[in-house]
């Protein structure tokens, strides 16, 4: 009776070990699924932030103008550097380095973005001295002009400087984002939009 005992002891505790095993498993699958979906979505989401911030520069860039001084970011949540390691087994070698081409792009426009943002304040800055200074010169220059006609003067002075918008964007950067604009291939014009959609779980959902 003791070794029937102990067996069927033994064989449940076995059992117990097996099923929490198993539970364990399945657990740890439903997280990985989970997890994947989560990226799935997020680096959706972020395709279609940098597409719109990307559509825009090139209608800026076709247009002859100059880059907004703004700093716009495109890809805020770095999704593919978090979550690339969950696309391996997902998709294809060449899916895989299609959007890993398309995220280096991301990152080398939002470095150029930045620049040019930076310029643009150190531009701003500069000027602000250069007014300041050249103000100063002239009414030493001039120390018994009126009032109204020392601020003419300055101002016809000062008009070429303050309306010259070229030096917002200097031609290394803006033609670096040029470069990069032309060469960087959207996503959402290709089948591997609809397969991340499939992988998210959001079927025609999204555009």
């Amino acid at each position: 009776m003791e070794t029937l005992t102990y067996i069927l002891t033994t064989q449940a505790a076995t059992f117990a070990t097996i099923l929490t095993a198993v539970v364990a498993y399945i657990i740890y699958r439903a997280s990985k699924a989970d997890e994947l979906q989560n990226g799935v979505r997020i680096i959706i989401l972020e395709i279609k932030e940098s597409e719109r911030v990307i559509r825009s520069l090139l209608e800026i860039k076709n247009a002859g103008g100059n880059y907004s001084t703004d700093l716009i970011r495109l890809t805020p949540y770095k999704g593919w550097a978090r979550y690339s390691h969950l696309f391996i087994k997902k998709l294809t070698n060449d899916e895989y380095d299609q959007l890993n081409e398309y995220f280096k792009k991301c990152e080398s426009l939002e470095r150029y973005i930045e620049k040019n943002h930076n310029f643009f304040w150190i531009t701003t800055e500069e000027r602000a001295r250069q007014n300041e200074q050249l103000a100063a010169q002239y009414a030493f220059k001039n120390p018994t002009i009126e009032d109204d006609d020392y601020k003419e003067q300055i101002e016809q002075s000062l008009s070429l400087y303050f309306e010259n918008t070229s030096s917002y964007s200097p031609a290394g950067i803006k033609t670096q984002m040029d470069r990069h604009l032309s060469s960087t291939n959207l996503i959402t014009t290709t089948p591997l939009w609809n397969k991340l959609k499939e992988l998210a779980g959001y079927k025609d959902l999204l555009g």
